[in-house]
């Protein structure tokens, strides 16, 4: 290797100390350094073959560990920008139990009532869900629980 490709690998491996990347993002940030695309290419093949650099490891681990404060929807959007191909996305996605992001939503929204200082809007909290990435159905359950829980009481009830 030469001094050049030296310097790529080298800064690539302190990006991946930090905190695990895909390799569109040390792609892109190897070309913000200067380095040209014969350099970063080689140097991303060999952070692959030996096992530094694996986009679908690295997308289910960010499923896994986001999913308790982010429904799928968001996650699927930061997988993206993150530059995990769409069919990865997609199939890891398809890997997470159906329950999971119920679970993920009810956790957060019992958490949110503990704080509340009194009773709660349903919309406020089907909004909280939403900006959170959560799927409509999976705020419609929520609601609809809360709603029949008697957590949340009718006179709240506008939308569900």
């Amino acid at each position: 290797m030469n001094k050049e490709t030296n310097q790529a690998m080298n800064l690539a491996l302190r990006l991946l100390t930090a905190r695990r990347r895909t390799r569109r993002e040390l792609e892109v940030h190897l070309g913000r350094k200067g380095f040209s695309s014969e350099v970063i290419s080689p140097v991303l093949e060999k952070l692959e073959y030996y096992g530094y650099l694996d986009d679908k490891t690295f997308a289910r681990l960010w499923v896994e560990q986001r999913l308790a404060k982010r429904g799928l929807v968001k996650l699927k959007n930061e997988l993206k920008a993150k530059g995990v191909e769409p069919e990865l996305i997609s199939e890891i996605i398809a890997e997470v139990e159906p329950e999971a992001e119920y679970n993920a939503a009810m956790a957060l929204v019992l958490k949110k009532l503990q704080k509340a200082a009194g009773p709660y809007p349903l919309p406020r909290m089907a909004g909280f869900l939403q900006r959170r990435g959560f799927s409509y159905e999976t705020i419609s359950r929520v609601c609809r629980t809360l709603k029949d829980s008697g957590i949340l009481s009718d006179s709240t009830d506008y939308y569900y």
